[in-house]
C-alpha cells in the first residue's frame, strides 16, 4: 500500500468514525440553543465530507473547485462566528488547564473569534490561488499576493491565544495533551511560513520548485493541493467539534485525542507534499522576519514578496 493510498484511507477512516458518533446522536444538530451554529455546523460537516471524498479519490469535483472553495470558506467563517456569538458568550469564565481544544472543558470565546480570522485568511489565500493563472506574470501577481498579506491588517481586531500557554503549565507539560499542543505549534509555523507566506510569494513570482504557475491547471486544482486544503479546513473546525462531542458525552476523551492524532498525521503528510511548490529561501526569510519583527506581519510579508521579485529578476536575467 503506497503512502498516498494509506493517507486517503486514514482520511476516510477519520470521517467514518466521526459520522458514526454523529449518527448515534443526531439531536446535536437540533434545538433552539445555538440554532444558527447548529445549522451552519451541520452544513459545513456535510460540505467537508464532499471535499474529503474528492481528496481521497472517491468522487471528483474537477471543474468545480472554485465554487466549492468559496462555499467552504463562507461556511467555515459563519460556523466559527455563530459559535462565538451564540455559544461562546457562555464560555467566558470557563476554568481549564489550558486554553486549547484538546481539553475536555469548553473552549473560550476568544479562541472561537481568533479562528474566525484564520477562516478569512484561508478564504483570501484560496481566492488568490484560483485567480493566479488568470493574471499576467510579474506585478499583477505580486500585487494579488500582497492583497492576501494585507488581510493581516485586521489581525489586531481578533484575540490572540498563545500555543505555549497550552503546554507550559505543570498539569500539561509532560502529558500527551502537552505533546500534542507542541506539535500543533510546529504545524502552525510550517503552515504560516511555508504554506502561506512562502507559497504565495513563490507562486506569485513563479520561482517555486513546482511547475510554472502559468500552467493551464493551477495548483489549487491538483490532487496534492486538494488533500492538503481539505485537511487544513477539517483541522480548523473539527478540533472544536470533537471537543463538543466529548463535552456532551457523545465521544470519549481518548477517542477524541486519537482522532486528533490521526488528523495531525494525515495533515502533516499532506502539507509536506506541497512543499516542492515553495522556494526555501522565501520561507526561511519569512520565518526569520517573524522572529526578529514580531507582530509586523504586513511589512514582513511585503519584504518576502520583494525578495520573491528579486529572485524572479535573477532567474529571468
Amino acid at each position: 500500500m503506497t503512502a498516498a493510498i494509506f493517507v486517503s484511507a486514514s482520511l476516510l477512516a477519520f470521517f467514518a468514525i466521526l459520522l458514526l458518533h454523529v449518527a448515534r446522536n443526531p439531536q446535536m444538530f437540533f434545538g433552539r440553543y445555538g440554532r444558527y451554529h447548529r445549522i451552519c455546523g451541520g452544513a459545513l460537516l456535510a460540505w467537508l465530507c464532499v471535499g474529503a471524498a474528492d481528496a481521497a479519490g472517491v468522487c471528483s469535483l474537477a471543474g468545480n473547485y472554485l465554487a466549492y472553495d468559496l462555499i467552504l470558506g463562507a461556511l467555515g467563517t459563519l460556523t466559527t462566528l455563530t459559535a462565538a456569538f451564540e455559544i461562546g458568550k457562555n464560555h467566558k469564565r470557563v476554568k481549564q488547564n489550558a486554553s486549547g481544544t484538546l481539553e475536555e472543558a469548553a473552549t473560550t470565546q476568544s479562541e472561537m473569534l481568533e479562528h474566525a480570522f484564520y477562516q478569512l485568511l484561508n478564504l483570501a489565500q484560496i481566492i488568490f490561488l484560483h485567480a493566479l493563472p488568470l493574471l499576467p506574470e510579474g506585478a499583477p501577481r505580486l500585487a494579488a499576493a500582497m492583497a492576501v498579506v494585507a488581510v493581516w491588517t485586521a489581525r489586531p481586531l481578533f484575540p490572540v491565544n498563545s500555543f505555549s500557554a497550552n503546554y507550559a503549565t505543570k498539569s500539561t507539560a509532560y502529558t500527551l495533551i502537552g505533546a500534542l499542543y507542541r506539535l500543533k505549534k510546529y504545524q502552525y509555523l510550517l503552515y504560516k511560513h511555508l504554506l502561506l507566506h512562502g507559497l504565495n510569494a513563490s507562486l506569485a513570482a513563479d520561482v517555486s520548485l513546482f511547475a510554472s504557475s502559468t500552467s493551464p491547471t493551477s495548483l489549487a486544482a491538483t490532487p496534492v493541493w486538494r488533500l492538503y486544503w481539505t485537511c487544513l479546513n477539517i483541522a480548523y473546525v473539527h478540533e472544536f467539534f470533537l471537543q463538543t462531542l466529548v463535552k456532551r458525552g457523545y465521544m470519549r476523551q481518548p477517542m477524541m485525542l486519537g482522532l486528533n492524532q490521526l488528523l495531525m498525521a494525515v495533515s502533516t503528510y499532506a502539507a509536506l507534499r506541497v512543499l516542492p511548490s515553495v522556494h526555501p529561501l522565501l520561507a526561511a526569510l519569512s520565518l526569520a522576519l517573524n522572529l526578529a519583527r514580531r507582530g509586523r506581519e504586513v511589512s514582513n510579508g511585503a519584504v518576502v514578496l520583494g525578495a520573491a521579485a528579486a529572485l524572479r529578476s535573477l532567474n529571468t536575467s
